[in-house]
């Protein structure tokens, strides 16, 4: 995009990939009042009369994002950049993704033939790039990459200021006095949505026992049972939870911590209404305080920032043994013995065990399906205090709530 380059800017729900064609226009006073209230809208920059963006802004601040599409002259999109609003205020770009279209006729985002880097940034500049030139069809190449903070972090824009989201200087921006005709759309309807992180489905139910769930993909129907797991001694009110195969001293515990004390720890167990004896564990939470939760936020470790997380990613603990636990940073084994080891082969569905010269102890019970990552989840009450922590399969991330 040349220097001076005259566009029109026009306000919308967003481009209609199918159709090639802007959808969903309203005034910049409708933009303004989902700018500030931080509901999704989209802003085109367009060259006057063509009515086709070369850049696309999408803004969703309530979400902490923002994204700018860079088209090519068939209307194709060849370049996406992704932002989080960072905690400062800052605008930090967490992603990017480019395609190099060989020939006219090439669809967009073909993923076989049309050249493609990924490239994708922590907090910190670190990164890593995935490089297909030719497409997936023609090879690939993946690395490491490092950025200076300075070329990741920018002001966040003021409403009405695009011209960072389009990589050029000294453009002319000017919004036409036409009137607006297109009707508002649903939100259901609308052709895009944020980035969001994975969050918590049905956990309330979940510990609510004769709950029932319909499984997605036709599993079948299950009902919530509650097991009492036990009491968990934490001396210095740092959680950890892992899985307990791979538990010793140096094991990370959690950045939110409780007073110390001794906490409850349920297990919720689904039982198939057509298999009775086909139990599975879904979640386990640790019980603070026996307060209503009023929200819910990803339990995090040290270094690590929920809003670098992808489009229903998570941050979670990996399990290889089919097993998962709730300790206190203090019970930590130095390392993990065979005689400890061999505790945990007794999990069914959960175990309370006490190492060697431990005031703590460790509950542990079986995760799900078995092997796999899996997220915890911080409950809070209206005044903020941690009052659970829950870490749950996913089995019934998908699923139907049947009763409750």
């Amino acid at each position: 995009m040349s220097e001076g380059t005259l566009l029109d800017v026009v306000y919308c729900e967003g481009w209609d990939p199918a159709t090639r064609a802007l959808i969903g226009r309203f005034s910049p006073g409708i933009a303004r009042e989902r700018d500030a209230s931080g509901e999704q809208y989209a802003v085109a920059l367009v060259r006057p009369g063509s009515g086709v963006p070369l850049v696309l802004v999408e803004v969703a601040w309530k979400h902490h994002f923002a994204r700018s599409a860079h088209f090519d002259e068939r209307s194709r999109r060849r370049g996406l950049f992704e932002f989080r609003v960072l905690e400062d205020g800052s605008l930090f770009l967490v992603k990017v993704e480019q395609w190099t279209y060989h020939f006219d006729d090439q669809e967009e985002f073909d993923e076989q033939n049309a050249g493609r880097v990924e490239l994708s940034f922590g907090p910190d500049g670190d990164g890593w790039m995935h490089k297909a030139p030719r497409g997936y069809g023609g090879g690939s190449s993946s690395g490491r990459v490092r950025k200076p903070l300075s070329e990741l972090r920018m002001p966040k824009p003021t409403f009405g200021d695009w011209e960072p989201f389009t990589n050029s200087k000294e453009l002319t921006l000017r919004t036409p006095d036409t009137p607006v005709t297109d009707p508002p759309l649903p939100v259901e309807e609308r052709p895009w949505r944020p980035s969001v992180p994975l969050r918590p489905f049905g956990i309330y139910e979940m510990f609510t026992a004769g709950t029932r769930f319909s499984l997605s993909g036709g599993h079948g129907v299950v009902e919530i049972g509650l097991r009492d797991a036990g009491t968990l001694r934490m001396t210095s009110g740092r959680l950890v939870a892992a899985d307990p195969a791979f538990l010793d001293s140096d094991a990370a515990h959690f950045t939110v911590t409780v007073p110390p004390g001794e906490y409850r720890v349920v297990v919720s167990v689904i039982r198939f209404v057509d298999e009775p004896s086909h139990e599975r564990v879904v979640a386990a939470k640790l019980v603070v305080a026996d307060v209503p939760v009023a929200t819910w936020e990803a339990a995090l470790w040290p270094g690590q920032n929920a809003l670098f997380l992808g489009d229903g990613e998570f941050y979670g603990y990996g399990v290889d043994s089919g097993t998962g636990c709730f300790t206190d940073a203090d019970a930590l084994p130095e390392e993990m013995d065979d005689e400890l080891l061999e505790k945990f082969e007794e999990v069914d569905p959960h175990i309370d065990v006490t190492p060697d010269g431990a005031d703590g102890n460790i509950i542990a019970f079986t995760t799900g399906w078995g092997d796999g990552s899996y997220p915890t989840w911080i409950g809070r009450a209206a005044d903020g205090t941690p009052v659970c922590f829950v870490t749950d399969m996913l089995i019934l991330n998908r699923a139907r709530i049947l009763t409750a």
